[in-house]
């Protein structure tokens, strides 16, 4: 794997007649080098021989670094073969992936549905596989593959070359759809509108939102709800993002790798590191942020992160992606996600709050609004005070909008932007360009007026003058208007206040 990328490794067995040794090159890692052990073991825990001759095996190409356990599959069958213990009638049909025990025992590893995808268009070519990773493999519709549990049962399958063993992929369609079970729902959150209403724009334009208010406010218990009001992902998402969660995936996990079927929301805590969060370290995985692809990143508590992590977001946030460069080679990851974050206004949390008496200094106050920088708060469509619920709501028992139908409407506004966008690389509001909103955000010429005379008021940059264009634009889908009012701009215009 590099990056999302799989790349095809051809395993080259020499076994010949000699002094007794075993030589393996094409830059394995530590992994890789290790995998002797466990091969020998497992093809001895089938009653087959392999030792007792001069091995050399060569993994091309050769000037790739080769690393983790996905080749010892592949390593024990070019070892039966060229030792004559199997014979495999047309091998070269066959891509071989899968982590041995020392029991001959094959475990899952990670990358297997980006394997599948390059496959899927060569004809004729046959995945092997743990069966592990039997459901990612059957995302990819047209895939020929073969499921094994051990490299017993697969020397068994590959022996008798029987049809009845071969899978074909039927895709996305015959997976299980995903339950969102813990997902905290709209009507029992009372009292908060307001919010509700915000976030109900952020879902139907992708656009990214930050929620300030006082401790128990309620600004996490809302955002949790979030997931519950965002669209179905479309066959495309799944496949994007089940791709990066499998590439993130730990070789030798024992739980079953499952699609990943709803849209991802990760909240990482605020101590994590710069390569936790848009990714790296020395395998180049991808960090929280490619893992909220198509969904959403959110990071409660924003300005306890530290300032440098959150400063490597500005770039993903307007760019969709995440480009890691190392001494080792740059990896581009996904991240087309929508940042969702809340925060306390002061230091003590109180300094919006009419029924508690802020204790900051107003210089403490300022050094901690500061942490955010501006740049980034430019990045962030919607900005909402979360005021504190009024004590007597505390007994109220739902009664509220559901979030299923405030899913409705949010899944009626994004159809409506894939039809408008149905010819571009883009398919939300928020992902469009300057050029875009001046194009899409249609307006008359004294409504036009009415958004610069605002923006100059507010002190707004180019870029948050776009910002407010694009989420009027939503504002105006969700009631179904073909051209974007004063009444759009007034509201996007409050969701534009806050101030570092």
């Amino acid at each position: 794997m590099y990056g999302i990328k799989a790349v095809p490794v051809s395993v080259e067995v020499d076994a010949s007649q000699g002094l007794p040794g075993f030589t393996l090159v094409g830059l394995p890692d530590n992994a890789v080098r290790e995998s002797r052990e466990r091969v020998v073991s497992a093809i001895r825990s089938i009653g087959k021989v392999v030792t007792g001759f001069r091995t050399t095996i060569n993994l091309s190409p050769a000037d790739l670094r080769k690393e983790g356990s996905a080749l010892d599959l592949p390593l024990a069958i070019g070892l039966l073969v060229s030792t004559g213990e199997i014979a495999i009638a047309q091998l070269e049909r066959y891509v071989f992936v899968g982590e041995l025990s020392l029991d001959g025992l094959l475990k899952p590893v990670r990358g297997v549905l980006s394997i599948a995808m390059n496959l899927a268009v060569e004809r004729g070519s046959i995945l092997v596989i743990p069966k592990g990773n039997m459901q990612e493999a059957s995302l990819v519709e047209g895939l020929h593959f073969v499921c094994a549990d051990s490299l017993k049962e697969c020397v068994e399958i590959l022996e008798s070359n029987s049809s009845q063993d071969v899978h074909v992929a039927k895709g996305i369609a015959s997976c299980c759809t995903n339950v969102d079970d813990g997902i905290p729902d709209f009507k029992n959150v009372v009292g908060m509108d307001g919010v509700k209403r915000a976030l109900e724009i952020a879902a139907a334009g992708a656009h990214n939102f930050l929620l300030i208010g006082s401790p128990g406010a309620g600004k996490t218990l809302c955002a949790k709800c979030l997931p519950g009001i965002l669209p179905e992902m479309t066959e495309l998402e799944i496949l994007e993002t089940t791709r990066i969660h499998s590439c993130a995936r730990r070789s030798g996990d024992s739980d079953e790798f499952r699609p990943v079927l709803s849209r991802p929301f990760r909240a990482p805590h605020h101590s994590a590191s710069m390569v936790s969060l848009v990714g790296g370290g020395t395998r180049l995985l991808p960090g929280e942020a490619s893992l909220a692809h198509n969904g959403v990143l959110f990071l409660d508590e924003l300005p306890e992160f530290n300032r440098g992590v959150l400063e490597a977001l500005r770039e993903p946030m307007e760019d969709g992606k995440i480009s890691v460069s190392r001494a080792s080679g740059t990896v581009v990851w996904p991240a087309r996600f929508m940042m969702g974050a809340a925060m306390n206004p002061c230091p003590c949390g109180y300094a919006m709050d009419p029924k508690h008496e802020c204790t900051c200094l107003p210089e403490a106050r300022k050094r901690y609004r500061e942490k955010i920088s501006g740049p980034l708060l430019d990045r962030i469509d919607i900005q909402v005070s979360v005021p504190p619920v009024d004590a007597a709501l505390f007994a109220v028992r739902g009664g509220g909008e559901s979030s299923a139908e405030i899913r409705k409407r949010v899944s009626v506004a994004r159809e409506i932007q894939r039809e408008r966008f149905r010819n571009l690389s883009f398919k939300s509001n928020a992902e469009m360009s300057s050029e875009y909103a001046r194009r899409f955000a249609s307006m008359t010429s004294d409504v036009e007026r009415f958004a610069v005379s605002a923006a100059t008021k507010m002190d707004l940059s180019a870029r948050g003058y776009f910002r407010l264009l694009k989420v009027a634009r939503t504002i105006a889908d969700l009631r179904g208007a073909s051209a974007v009012d004063i009444m759009d701009l007034s509201e996007a215009l409050r969701y534009r206040a806050f101030r570092g």
